[in-house]
């Protein structure tokens, strides 16, 4: 199959760089590897330039000057790039932001499948205020106008209220058996944003807390959370910036645990890298990020609540045999998650697709 997919965000787009854009490379690779062509077109930021591995081409467009511009160029230009090239390709794919929606199933007489990694819904209002209106209504109606879905969670599947989407959740690339190597490292990875990532939270937390805090990752509010880290302490709080993959092992590898306080979140991919070394989590009690929880690898607390953070915190750093229970457990619900796996559903998903050989409409 000639495949693409349309998706804003890259993994070093300095502006989101989110585990969607490293949900779709790692899935894209693989069916590459098949013998499949992918394209994936995604929003240019600076220093970004169009490139290639083996079959899978990634290309980028609209505005590098600023995120604003970009995000928001991103549709118009990706929406060009679908009318001049998608008859050249089989099936089209694209990943849902309602900040940027292309319609691209009117742009094209390829089966089209939408693909949804989470619903904020009413949260939206809590971000934007009055101004999140007409992306509350895109986000609502766009999943209807597409007759093929996949969802990134049962939990989204749920939200947005389409019976027959696929589920197509994040993977990883193996699970590591050294749960038991701890090095002295609390652990948060992923994109440096202060409200989404309920990162005010985690570093108020940390006031009562008798231990190292490694955030990884980079992302708008960085230097404000270093501004608040200096309140709590230097000494406590560390940040490292973009890692490569095999740092990112590294640190995974070394640390006691990983915590991820969220207001908002798809699935989380950072979980599952983390259960794949045997890492226990805690995680705030928003629905997205139960499955930690019910999998028996994790511990939850409540939402914005810095004072119930500290105690799991402190609960699960005073407690090495409850740390080493975890982690087994935490091994165990990985090994169901192989990126190999869930790109051999995906390919049977786009061929059921384009086995439609009809517009979808």
């Amino acid at each position: 199959m000639k495949i693409i997919h349309l998706i804003y965000d890259h993994p070093r787009n300095p502006w989101v760089g989110g585990g969607g854009a490293v949900r779709v490379y790692e899935l894209s690779k693989r069916l590459a590897l098949k013998g499949h062509h992918i394209t994936v077109v995604s929003g240019r930021y600076p220093g970004a330039k169009d490139y290639t591995e083996g079959n899978l081409e990634y290309k980028f467009v609209g505005s590098d000057a600023g995120y604003l511009l970009s995000t928001f160029s991103y549709a118009f230009r990706a929406a060009g790039f679908i009318r001049r090239f998608s008859s050249g390709f089989d099936i089209l794919v694209e990943d849902f932001a309602p900040w940027n929606p292309i319609f691209s199933r009117f742009l094209t007489d390829r089966p089209a499948v939408l693909h949804v990694n989470h619903r904020e819904g009413w949260n939206m209002f809590k971000r934007f205020s009055i101004f999140a209106f007409p992306f509350f209504l895109v986000e609502k109606f766009y999943p209807s106008l597409f007759k093929h879905v996949t969802a990134l969670s049962e939990d989204t599947k749920r939200k947005i209220g389409v019976s027959e989407a696929v589920v197509l959740p994040p993977g990883i690339n193996a699970v590591h058996q050294s749960g038991q190597l701890e090095g002295g490292h609390i652990l948060y990875m992923g994109r440096l944003h202060m409200k989404n990532k309920g990162l005010d939270t985690l570093l108020s937390s940390m006031k009562g807390v008798d231990s190292e805090l490694l955030l990884v990752g980079r992302g708008p509010d960085e230097q404000r959370l270093k501004n608040m880290a200096s309140g709590v302490s230097r000494s406590k709080i560390k940040f490292s910036g973009f890692v490569s993959e095999t740092q990112k092992a590294e640190i995974l590898e070394s640390s006691l645990f990983m915590v991820l306080p969220s207001r908002f979140e798809g699935w989380g991919i950072v979980v599952l890298e983390s259960a794949a070394f045997g890492k226990p989590v805690i995680v705030s009690d928003i629905p997205e990020l139960a499955y930690a929880v019910e999998g028996g690898f994790g511990l939850s607390f409540k939402t914005g609540d810095a004072s119930d953070l500290t105690e799991k915190i402190n609960l699960i750093l005073k407690d090495k045999d409850l740390r080493i229970k975890l982690g087994a457990r935490a091994v165990e619900y990985a090994r169901n998650f192989t990126w190999d796996g869930i790109a051999d559903k995906c390919e049977r998903c786009y061929a059921e697709a384009l086995k439609s050989g009809i517009r979808v409409l």
